[in-house]
């Protein structure tokens, strides 16, 4: 009797661990599936598919994690610029480039398209006419928001459990690298063009998880949560760091370092606190505008500049 309560102990133990493991607990997706997409439309998947294009930097950056070369059918030809992707130097050259183009995309014959809430609607409706399946995503900004996208997507190309892996990995990047500061500095985007970003932007998310409290979160802006601020704005609001986007030098065509010098040079901002204390910093456009896991590397980017990098 002992040996045999000794055995259905240890089956139970074995038994709830690898329930417990992720790569029993994310299950395979089962086909067919059907499901709603951000333009309100129903997206019926028969089996998982295997050729899948992709027209939004978003899902490029994540179907490159999840899925082989060999199943992704096209990317969209910003994947290749550094200037504004993160992917740009990991992508196989035997994937074909090119944006929401109708007879493109036809030729291509993809399983499963995904695109965007910006995306050309009726580009969309003809290639759903033509019998492709097409998904839509929001643009979202909140860390909770990206990671259901993700997982989304994950869903939808059964890859439940390379997609849950990629939110581990972000929640746990976070943990172990973000500097908690003992005292929050607040903090403005400031582009060349004379705008900032308010709540509704993926720049509020990075400030926020970064430690900085956004000095005009609650500013209204336009649908893109671009707000106008002015010099004698920037003034009023007086700000402990100053974010410039740009590619921070690697770029002799990008004036996001002139756009720097001459702030920190301005007669007319040496009161500034960011001035003062020097904490006027760039942050590389493929970081500021990601909208996928690598989000986390902005956070952290940020972060380490702000606050300065952990001693070992």
């Amino acid at each position: 009797m002992t040996i045999m309560r000794q055995f259905f102990h240890a089956f139970s133990l074995c038994t709830a661990l690898l329930l417990s493991s992720p790569s029993y607990a994310e299950q395979a997706t089962t086909y067919p599936l059907t499901v709603m997409d951000a333009s309100q439309k129903m997206v019926s998947l028969d089996h998982p598919p295997l050729r899948v294009s992709s027209k939004s930097m978003f899902s490029d950056q994540v179907l490159i994690e999840l899925l082989p070369p060999d199943h992704i059918s096209s990317l969209s030809r910003l994947s290749n610029d550094p200037t504004y992707s993160l992917i740009a130097n990991k992508l196989p050259t035997t994937i074909p480039l090119f944006d929401l183009n109708v007879e493109r995309t036809i030729a291509n014959q993809p399983d499963l398209l995904i695109a965007a809430n910006w995306s050309d609607p009726q580009k969309v409706n003809i290639l759903r006419q033509a019998g492709i399946n097409v998904y839509v995503f929001n643009t979202v900004y909140t860390l909770a928001d990206i990671e259901k996208n993700i997982l989304m997507l994950g869903k939808l190309v059964n890859q439940n459990q390379r997609a849950q892996q990629l939110v581990e990995t972000m929640d746990r990047k976070l943990k172990q690298h973000v500097i908690i500061p003992k005292h929050r500095l607040t903090a403005v985007e400031y582009t060349p063009w004379g705008a900032s970003s308010n709540r509704q932007s993926t720049i509020n998310t990075i400030f926020e998880q970064a430690g900085l409290i956004n000095a005009i979160a609650a500013t209204q802006g336009d649908k893109y949560g671009q707000v106008p601020l002015a010099k004698e704005q920037l003034l009023l609001i007086n700000p402990d760091v100053i974010i410039v986007p740009g590619t921070c030098g690697k770029d002799t065509n990008d004036s996001s370092n002139t756009f720097r010098q001459e702030l920190l040079n301005d007669p007319s901002l040496q009161q500034l606190n960011a001035i003062k204390h020097h904490k006027v910093i760039c942050l590389p456009q493929a970081l500021r505008s990601t909208d996928s896991q690598y989000i986390v590397d902005a956070i952290i980017y940020l972060n380490h500049h702000v606050y300065g990098k952990p001693h070992a």
